[in-house]
């Protein structure tokens, strides 16, 4: 029997009876054997233990991701390989980052989060990279549900954490500066449809990956993520990069400062 035919026998691949659940980084990491193989793919963990015997490659070289991210592992062989189609029925959950912060910018109104989500962010290489650098692979994707979009920024700096991101999001643009060791990497973008601004920030701190989830204004799919501005997707000394003022607004509240940001240069 076929991969193909597998698939579309009905057979439980995932061992979870249809579910789908949250998988921690703990969870992941137990599943790296032949007998039980999990791998983590932008996001989406699959147990590929029912594929090994399939795979074109063999067995051995699906194991080197076993229990871990395997997305750049996956992306220098098969990037334009439409997993998320032949892996369907393998599909086990969403990787559980840890919340590290949320960024208020300003309240509209709240849209339920769907369960359902599509994939359908293409890898972008960065751009503006320096040759007198470490050479370190910036590279950031995008998905998104019905009600959400999600920005994902790839670093490999695996102590990332909230004091080396900044993150302002006002009538419309998005944009995040994160400060590595030698460097800065700035993602600068004019979103193509309304969110409510508020930013949910995870870190995935092994795998050096932030996570920027926001809320769409409604409910319809993007064709695209946006349309990028100065400096997107580059990254320079930190010493050679210019100042970034946001300008801001204190309100009182409760005997509580909220600090909304509300217009950024």
């Amino acid at each position: 029997m076929d991969w193909i035919r597998l698939t579309k026998s009905g057979k439980d691949l995932t061992g979870l009876k249809g579910r789908l659940i949250e998988v921690p980084e703990e969870e992941l990491a137990k599943h790296n054997k032949k007998d039980d193989c999990w791998i983590c793919i932008r996001g989406m963990v699959y147990n590929l233990t029912p594929y090994l015997e399939y795979h074109p490659g063999g067995e051995e070289e699906l194991m080197r991701g076993a229990g871990i991210d395997g997305t750049e592992l996956f992306d220098q062989i098969h990037r334009w390989v439409n997993y998320e189609s032949m892996l369907k029925e393998c599909l086990i959950g969403r990787m559980a980052l840890k919340p590290a912060s949320i960024n208020k910018v300003s309240d509209r109104s709240r849209v339920k989060m769907s369960t359902r989500t599509l994939l359908n962010g293409a890898s972008v290489p960065g751009a503006g990279f320096e040759k007198t650098l470490r050479d370190v692979s910036l590279r950031y994707e995008w998905f998104q549900t019905e009600d959400a979009v999600t920005v994902v920024i790839y670093t490999k700096q695996k102590d990332i954490n909230s004091d080396s991101v900044i993150i302002d999001l006002a009538e419309g643009v998005l944009r995040t500066e994160v400060r590595l060791e030698e460097s800065s990497y700035v993602f600068h973008m004019k979103l193509s449809h309304e969110v409510q601004e508020v930013v949910s920030v995870h870190y995935a701190n092994t795998v050096g990956k932030i996570e920027l989830c926001m809320k769409k204004a409604d409910n319809t799919m993007w064709s695209d993520l946006g349309l990028p501005l100065e400096n997107h997707d580059s990254r320079k000394k930190n010493s050679d990069r210019a100042l970034h003022r946001i300008y801001c607004k204190l309100l009182f509240f409760n005997l509580s400062l909220i600090f909304t940001r509300f217009k950024s240069s």
